[in-house]
């Protein structure tokens, strides 16, 4: 048996975070008295995802350790693990490969920008809606894990958590609570340079601010949920809706270069075009996803993320459990026109749209109560007002 030394605390210390991260999400499963299929449903799908993302995984390990071996011209039988850890940086040596050409970039730009907008988004918010404990962990477990994996996790304790936490009547909010349909600062900046750090990463290959950009990336989206930063941090004004549209117009701009890019045609760009060229364009991507153990991973995280992104996206936009009024319901024409348009311009930008389309309806009830609950208040200050003179008015009769 291969003795432990120092170069493997490392790769101990992770899988030692990974326990810990996975016990510190366990409350909200643990605790909840109520289930129903829509959770198990999330439950399920992490547990597949994390099966094919970590199958892959795992042979990328194998792969570096005989890359390792041969570089060093040695068998692997006579190689050991504290000589492949020290001549190896997994973290970036994985990402180098997956983010390095275009036809790999498409794959995991769809990720990045998914988590860095739209889902931190959801975890920042939904989280706080429903009282989801601990939701800096679900972000961390995803980003050393699977974010296919963290997030359908997230997604069920949502559902949880809607259903074993009474909802709250609009008056008897707190100030704050009622500002959760808002954005708050943190998370807003973690947004923004998060996003831009994902767009500088095709620029970054190949220099030393490869490594330090993408630890960046995870950082900013990170922190803004953290327990001490939420304590202090105070609503923007910006509203979801808002945001998340101005968001599928980022997307956009930087999905639809690296499409026309890899159609590879001197046509100009249309439907026809699209029509010709886009199926011969996915199966290029799908023998991608085939060519290299990392690549695999990273993809199949891809695809589990867009299904279940889509399926929480299309639950959270009509179910009753998570609070949503029948004349808020998105419809199965717009959802599916989404799901539709997802293998085009990814999930970051259709499941934005989704999103902002359920919660501008949400939004516009809520202004609708807040407006009545104003005017109900107002109403009372006057009918005191009315007593309080009426009462002055006898009393100088009196006199």
């Amino acid at each position: 048996m291969p003795s432990l030394t120092a170069v493997h605390l490392p790769l101990l210390s992770y899988f030692a975070l990974v326990g810990a991260l996975t016990v510190a999400i366990l409350p909200n499963f643990i605790s909840a008295k109520r289930w129903n299929r829509a959770a198990v449903g999330f439950i399920v799908l992490a547990l597949v995802s994390l099966g094919a993302t970590w199958t892959y995984m795992f042979k990328y390990f194998v792969k570096s350790f005989e890359d390792s071996a041969l570089r060093h011209g040695l068998p692997s039988a006579a190689y050991s693990t504290q000589a492949w850890l020290s001549d190896v940086s997994l973290f970036q040596e994985a990402w180098l490969y997956v983010c390095d050409g275009a036809e790999r970039w498409w794959w995991s730009q769809q990720l990045c920008m998914w988590t860095a907008g739209p889902l931190t988004l959801l975890l920042a918010t939904e989280g706080f809606r429903f009282g989801v404990k601990r939701v800096w962990a679900f972000m961390l477990l995803g980003q050393v894990v699977a974010i296919s994996t963290a997030q359908s996790l997230f997604f069920a304790a949502v559902i949880l958590a809607a259903l074993n936490n009474p909802e709250p009547t609009f008056a008897t909010l707190d100030a704050r609570t009622k500002f959760y349909r808002r954005i708050n600062f943190g998370v807003l900046v973690g947004i923004v340079f998060g996003t831009a750090s994902v767009m500088f990463v095709p620029n970054t290959i190949d220099t030393r601010f490869f490594l330090p950009n993408l630890l960046l990336m995870h950082v900013l989206i990170l922190v803004p949920l953290l327990p001490p930063v939420v304590a202090i941090d105070k609503p923007g004004h910006p509203r979801l809706s808002r945001l998340l549209l101005n968001f599928t117009l980022v997307g956009l701009r930087f999905r639809v270069p690296i499409i026309m890019d890899l159609l590879g045609t001197n046509q100009a760009f249309s439907l026809e075009v699209l029509r010709d060229q886009f199926p011969a364009l996915l199966k290029a991507e799908w023998d991608v996803l085939r060519s290299h153990p990392a690549q695999s991973s990273i993809s199949w995280d891809v695809i589990f993320a867009t299904v279940s992104g889509l399926v929480y996206v299309v639950y959270s936009s009509r179910s009753p459990t998570l609070r949503i009024r029948p004349q808020e319901r998105v419809s199965f024409l717009v959802l599916a026109a989404i799901i539709a348009a997802t293998p085009l311009v990814g999930v970051a930008s259709t499941a934005s749209v989704g999103i902002a389309v359920r919660e501008g309806k949400r939004e516009a009830r809520e202004d609708a109560e807040e407006a009545l609950e104003k005017a109900r208040r107002e109403q009372a200050a006057r009918a005191m007002a009315n007593v309080g003179q009426g009462v002055q008015v006898e009393s100088q009769k009196d006199k």
